[in-house]
């Protein structure tokens, strides 16, 4: 066979690989069986058409086809793998090389394409890569693609010299729509959530998902840090709009944190950080709305870090004590019970409140180790107290969520009964309406509960809850806030809100305990009304142990009672 006759043979029987030859000008000359099978267009229909006629038009509108050319002519190849079109319109994905031609002078006369179709192997890669690079619940990009597109973001912004935002986005009480309405409610949230923050940001914004109800969102190529606060304010007003799940009604908000490259940090790790810091202190305010990290945030954070580590080395130490406040019956005006109260001594924590250490010693999972000192100190000081000639008198001792999680909680309070003589009628446990919404230790709580120990609502008042949501918990005693009794009773609303509270309380058959009294006025408006206890500066400030002491032995004449026996 001559080698003609050969080469034609080949250029018509290869129909798995397109092979075209344009000429000098870009124009199609020849088109093989192959060209038709992949492309649809026959041969007469391209013949002297540029080679243009199978590119994308994104392609053909950026200079793609000429580009081509040029590179074949420049480095003697061009390589190319990209979407190309079918006579149909369709799209499949090719792999393809372009070589020039030249004659036997050298000059160059046309140029040879051959490629072909691996549209399957691209679906493939294309599916492959979903299933590692997106989030199967929302369909947004997962963790995984968004460290590949940040890095490619904080690239093209430090060439081009703009800047880009990385907000963090945390829903605000996602947990206690998974308890009340069950994880598939909590599922169709997130994806709700998903499709509305597309529906505010732009095309070239990046949106993904990193877990649980935490979001990340990138704004590339942006001329003012200023846009990520206007893009966060509509994710807020869209979150805010009410959600409808499984014929419920219900709303989420959400906490933003906001960081800007280059002015924050210059590499992902950092701005991450402070991203997530601003966050913290959204979550720290109460959560629905944003905040930029700020230099001032930074130094407050490393603040936070140094007072968590004195704090470590004070609960280490035992560097800790307890002061003692009673609350007293509104109709007999003795002491009924006595309240624990911590103290830190340690002199580099002395300018934070001790609720801002308490909560510092939360985050810092300090809480369960303290708890167990604050109860053997109880029962220390009981058994000074009743040695004193004292009669049983209940101490109460507040206690947070990560104490309640202890599932043998009640074994060591046994234990420390045991030791002490102490029963479980002379303990209160406090709990803050907020650590009862969450649900968590509930079944701690019955089981302590079940042993005579009183458990009592603290701060009633700022959780924003009502009580029915509590009438089917194991409580027996509500404590109104002090911020309730600030204007009683001189403003009338101020009364008739305590007084509400007080005649819903009884319904659901709890005792009640007013705190923040500090006025005659205070207390006897209280005891008409039959709140049966109050708590405040009136009566007694917090007291050391031998000041309290002396305070229930002038409180309590044992003579005059005579029940008072163990």
């Amino acid at each position: 066979m001559k080698s003609a006759d050969l080469l034609q043979a080949i250029f018509a029987s290869a129909t798995d690989y397109a092979i075209i030859t344009m000429d000098a000008g870009g124009d199609i000359q020849t088109w093989n069986a192959g060209a038709e099978k992949i492309t649809g267009f026959r041969f007469s229909e391209v013949i002297g058409q540029p080679l243009a006629i199978i590119f994308t038009p994104e392609d053909c509108a950026t200079g793609a086809p000429d580009l081509e050319f040029s590179n074949a002519v420049n480095e003697g190849r061009a390589s190319d793998y990209r979407w190309h079109m079918r006579k149909d319109g369709s799209r499949f994905w090719a792999d393809g090389v372009m070589t020039p031609i030249h004659n036997a002078d050298g000059e160059h006369i046309g140029y040879l394409k051959i490629l072909r179709d691996i549209t399957e192997k691209k679906r493939a890669e294309l599916q492959l890569l979903e299933m590692v690079s997106i989030d199967a619940l929302t369909k947004l990009p997962n963790r995984s693609a968004f460290n590949t597109r940040i890095q490619e973001v904080l690239s093209a912004s430090h060439r081009s010299g703009q800047i880009f935002i990385l907000q963090i986005l945390d829903l605000d009480g996602f947990k206690e729509v998974n308890d009340m309405y069950g994880h598939q409610a909590g599922d169709d949230l997130l994806v709700q959530v998903a499709q509305r923050m597309k529906s505010v940001t732009r095309d070239t914004d990046f949106i993904a998902r990193l877990g649980g109800d935490e979001f990340v969102i990138l704004q590339p190529d942006l001329h003012s840090s200023q846009l990520g606060g206007s893009l966060a304010n509509k994710i807020l007003d869209v979150l805010s709009q009410p959600f409808k799940i499984d014929g419920h009604e219900m709303k989420s908000g959400a906490s933003i944190g906001i960081a800007v490259y280059p002015q924050d940090a210059k590499d992902v790790e950092q701005l991450l950080k402070k991203a997530d810091l601003a966050l913290y202190r959204v979550k720290n305010d109460g959560g629905n709305g944003f905040s930029y990290f700020t230099e001032r945030l930074d130094t407050e954070v490393h603040k936070r870090n140094r007072a968590i580590a004195d704090l470590k080395h004070t609960v280490g130490k035992r560097d800790l004590r307890l002061e003692y406040q009673p609350n007293i019956d509104s109709v007999t005006g003795r002491a009924i019970a006595i309240e624990a109260l911590l103290r830190f001594n340690n002199l580099a924590l002395s300018s934070y409140s001790t609720e801002e250490l308490i909560g510092l010693s939360i985050d810092a999972g300090l809480m369960p180790g303290i708890g167990e000192w604050v109860l053997s100190e109880v029962c220390t000081q009981f058994q000074r107290w009743r040695s004193a000639g004292l009669p049983r008198i209940k101490i109460s001792v507040n206690f947070c969520t990560r104490e309640l999680l202890d599932a043998r909680l009640a074994e060591k309070i046994d234990a420390m009964f045991a030791r002490s003589g102490m029963r479980g009628s002379d303990l209160v446990i406090e709990v803050t309406e907020r650590q009862l919404l969450e649900k968590q230790g509930i079944s701690v709580l019955e089981a302590l509960r079940s042993r005579g120990i009183e458990i009592a609502i603290d701060d009633f008042g700022t959780g924003y809850s009502s009580l029915s949501y509590f009438r089917s918990m194991p409580i027996d005693i509500l404590k109104i806030d002090q911020s309730f009794l600030e204007a009683v009773p001189e403003d009338e609303q101020s009364c008739a809100i305590v007084i509400a509270i007080i005649n819903l309380a009884h319904t659901f058959h709890f005792s009640v305990v007013a705190e923040g009294v500090e006025s005659a006025q205070q207390a006897e408006f209280l005891r008409q009304h039959q709140c049966e206890a109050a708590q405040g500066f009136f009566f007694s400030r917090p007291l050391k142990p031998d000041d309290m002491t002396a305070w229930l032995l002038k409180d309590y004449s044992i003579n005059e009672r005579p029940g008072a026996s163990p």
